[in-house]
């Protein structure tokens, strides 16, 4: 008996398909050659199809940057929301710590493509800069109100400015993160061992310390 022909791709199916190949392709690129060396004809080419498929798609290069900066934000929330559940105060940054480690490990490619598009949106000409600033905005709001949490329930000093702790906590992981990226020496491990420490002295609750 003839093996049954496979079923074929809906249309759903192979937008979803050419949406992961492109954005694969722009990550690649990105890597090789940087942002501005990018185009929407070499990632078309790259994935396997038209820049006019590409162009129709995402509007802009702007658009697909934006796009590329998207997914890998999705796959770390997934991540930290996977790691952080129901927990709040010291226990959910620390869940935090452990996520963007194994994040870094675990999704080099994306996490640099990612960071290379944050930094390059310093520019003011940057078409997708409105992207990168809601993103940073709400990682310091999901960590103002894991300390916020912590405070109301005992775990971190009521002294402290949630909103300031907040921002000093994103800039230090994106500080981590950055010299990582740059210095292939760096130690992780050390370095999130020591952060959690630290975090512990300067937050914790004199009667939970």
């Amino acid at each position: 008996m003839p093996a049954a022909a496979p079923a074929r791709r809906t249309q759903e199916q192979r937008s979803a398909l050419s949406d992961q190949r492109m954005i694969a392709a722009a990550i690649s690129l990105i890597l090789e050659v940087g942002v501005p060396g990018t185009t929407l004809a070499a990632i078309g080419e790259r994935a396997g199809y038209s820049r006019g498929l590409v162009t129709h798609r995402y509007g802009s290069k702007a658009g697909l940057l934006t796009q590329v900066h998207a997914t890998a934000v999705k796959d770390w929330i997934g991540r930290v929301q996977a790691s952080v559940g129901k927990t709040d105060g010291l226990a959910a940054l620390m869940r935090v710590i452990d996520a963007l480690h194994g994040f870094l490990v675990d999704f080099p490619d994306e996490i640099r493509a990612m960071y290379l598009l944050r930094y390059s949106s310093i520019d003011p000409g940057a078409e997708y800069r409105d992207a990168v600033m809601r993103t940073h905005r709400a990682q310091r709001r999901d960590a103002q109100k894991w300390i916020e949490a912590g405070q109301r329930e005992g775990s971190i000093r009521a002294d402290l400015d949630a909103a300031v702790q907040a921002e000093l906590f994103c800039a230090t992981l994106d500080g981590i993160t950055y010299r990582w990226l740059v210095l292939p020496e760096v130690k992780l491990d050390d370095l999130r061992d020591l952060l959690k420490r630290q975090l512990r002295a300067l937050m914790a609750s004199p009667r939970r310390a």
